[in-house]
C-alpha cells in the first residue's frame, strides 16, 4: 500500500515537473521568436539607417560642391531684400572704383517666378563719358548678375557731361540664401579699364587760338600838355610854379592844373619844390620836383 502511494506520488511530482518543463519551454521559446524578430526588424532599421546615412552624406557632399561652384561663378544670384539691395550695390560700386556719377535710381517692375523673383530698374543721371563707360563695365563685370536691357546717351549743355538712362533687369532668390557683405562675393580679377574715345567728341577738334598780349599802351598826349618825367622845374612862387617841358617852353602851373597823365597837387615853398601825383598803366605814384632835381 506505501508502495503504491509512494509510486503515485512520484508521479505526481514528475508529471508537476514535465508540465513546469513544458511551461518554460513554451515561454522561452516565444521569447526566442520574439527575440528573432526584433534582430530581423533592427536588421532592417540598421540596413535603412545606412541607406539614409549614405543618401544625407550624398546630399552634404552635393551641397558642398554646389556651395563651391556658387562661389566660384562669375556671376551669382543672390537672395536679398529688393530693391535696397540693388541701390546699395550701386553705391558700393561707385565708392569702391571713385566713380563720379551723379543718378537717380528707379524700379519699375516687379516679377516673380518659381525659383526667383525678376526686377527692372532704372539708372537716370549724368557723369562723363568716361565715367559712364566705367559704371557699365563695373555692372557687367561684378559678380552679382544683372542683364542691361538698354543705354540711351544724350548731350547736354555742359561739354563735359551727358545724360544718361540704363534700364537693367535684377534678380533674387527665392531662398534665405543671404550674405553680409558684398566682399563675400570675391569677384574675379581683372585689369583696369583702358580709356576710351569719346563718341560725343568731335572728329575734328579746331585747332586752337594763339592769341598774343598786346603790350599796354599809354594814352596820346595832348598837346601843351607837361610831361612831368621829362620836364625839370624852373621857378617857386607862393602859388605857382614855372616849369619848362621839351618842345613846350617855359608853362607856369597853379595846384589842381593837369599834366600829362596826372595833376599838380602841392607847392612846398620852403622847399623850392612842387609834388606831383601820375597814374600810370592802373598804378599810382608822386613825383617831386625841386629845382635842378627830381625824387
Amino acid at each position: 500500500m506505501f508502495a503504491k502511494r509512494n509510486s503515485i506520488t512520484l508521479a505526481a511530482i514528475w508529471l508537476i515537473l514535465l508540465l513546469v518543463g513544458i511551461f518554460l519551454y513554451v515561454k522561452d521559446t516565444r521569447r526566442l521568436v520574439e527575440a528573432m524578430h526584433q534582430k530581423v526588424t533592427l536588421s532592417t532599421k540598421l540596413e535603412s539607417s545606412q541607406h539614409e546615412i549614405a543618401r544625407l552624406k550624398g546630399i552634404e557632399d552635393e551641397h558642398s560642391k554646389l556651395s563651391q561652384l556658387w562661389h566660384s561663378m562669375p556671376k551669382k544670384i543672390v537672395s536679398a531684400d529688393e530693391p535696397s539691395f540693388s541701390l546699395s550695390y550701386f553705391n558700393w560700386i561707385m565708392t569702391r572704383y571713385r566713380l563720379v556719377v551723379d543718378f537717380d535710381f528707379e524700379l519699375n517692375q516687379i516679377k516673380q517666378l518659381d525659383s526667383y523673383t525678376k526686377y527692372v530698374y532704372t539708372l537716370n543721371g549724368e557723369s562723363a563719358y568716361g565715367e559712364i563707360l566705367r559704371l557699365i563695365w563695373h555692372i557687367t563685370h561684378e559678380p552679382i548678375l544683372y542683364r542691361i536691357n538698354s543705354i540711351r546717351l544724350n548731350s547736354t549743355g555742359d561739354p563735359q557731361l551727358l545724360s544718361f538712362s540704363i534700364e537693367l533687369e535684377g534678380y533674387a532668390m527665392n531662398d534665405e540664401l543671404e550674405i553680409a557683405e558684398f566682399s563675400e562675393l570675391s569677384p574675379a580679377s581683372y585689369a583696369s579699364l583702358p580709356v576710351q574715345h569719346d563718341i560725343f567728341a568731335p572728329i575734328i577738334k579746331p585747332k586752337p587760338k594763339i592769341v598774343v598780349a598786346e603790350a599796354p599802351k599809354l594814352p596820346p598826349k595832348l598837346p601843351g600838355q607837361i610831361d612831368v618825367e621829362l620836364a625839370s622845374l624852373q621857378a617857386v612862387t607862393s602859388n605857382s610854379i614855372f616849369i619848362a617841358d621839351p618842345g613846350n617852353g617855359v608853362k607856369e602851373l597853379k595846384v589842381g592844373d593837369a599834366v600829362y597823365l596826372g595833376r599838380l597837387v602841392r607847392i612846398d615853398t620852403q622847399r623850392n619844390e612842387a609834388e606831383f601825383r601820375i597814374t600810370k598803366f592802373g598804378k599810382t605814384q608822386r613825383i617831386t620836383l625841386g629845382i635842378n632835381y627830381r625824387k
